[in-house]
């Protein structure tokens, strides 16, 4: 049985890829800033590759890309409010070092979405006004984001009981086992 929750997860998420609507699209990534307190963002899901491994795209300058130099180890929570179900992805983070892989990715995004990553100044720094802000004509600092999880639990709310399973990664198979909700 745990074999079927683990193929909805994973449904799930090829799906959240292409569709916009689908509810794990927009998922929040936890990182540890470097005094490790919790930084939570949201994200968008990228690909999802037949490893299990999720990706993002980001700006290089980005605080994430700091927190994960400093500790690799993230996680990912996806929640789905019409079905009631959440899913929690711990995962090592990696930067994606295939130039070509990120040159593709950026001729494939809308020109509008490019200035999200080709700001003058980076991410998070104060600004007088929103309204006012350079922009760069490349993509020096367009990176993905590579999420290899070795850990995905899934939880369902329903009654009479909440159904929750943990699965762990143990070389390229995942084992699946019923937890107390």
């Amino acid at each position: 049985m745990t074999e079927i929750v683990f193929s909805t997860i994973i449904n799930d998420l090829k799906e959240a890829v292409n569709s916009k609507k689908h509810p794990f699209r927009y998922f929040t990534l936890a990182t540890s800033d470097i005094s490790g307190r919790p930084r939570l963002r949201t994200v968008i899901l990228r690909d999802f590759d037949t490893d299990c491994n999720l990706y993002i795209y980001t700006d290089k300058r980005s605080k994430k890309i700091t927190h994960i130099i400093e500790r690799e180890w993230v996680s990912a929570l996806f929640y789905d409010p019409e079905k009631l179900c959440q899913v929690v992805v711990r995962a090592k983070a990696f930067l994606v070092e295939d130039d070509d892989r990120i040159a593709k990715a950026w001729n494939e995004i809308p020109y509008t979405s490019k200035k999200d990553y080709t700001t003058t100044q980076k991410p998070g720094e104060e600004i007088k006004n929103p309204d006012v802000i350079d922009y760069l004509n490349k993509r020096d600092f367009f990176t993905i984001l590579k999420l290899m999880p070795d850990k995905i639990e899934y939880l369902k709310l329903k009654r009479p009981n909440h159904l929750r399973v943990c699965f762990k990664r143990n070389g390229n198979d995942w084992n699946g086992t019923y937890i107390v909700p």
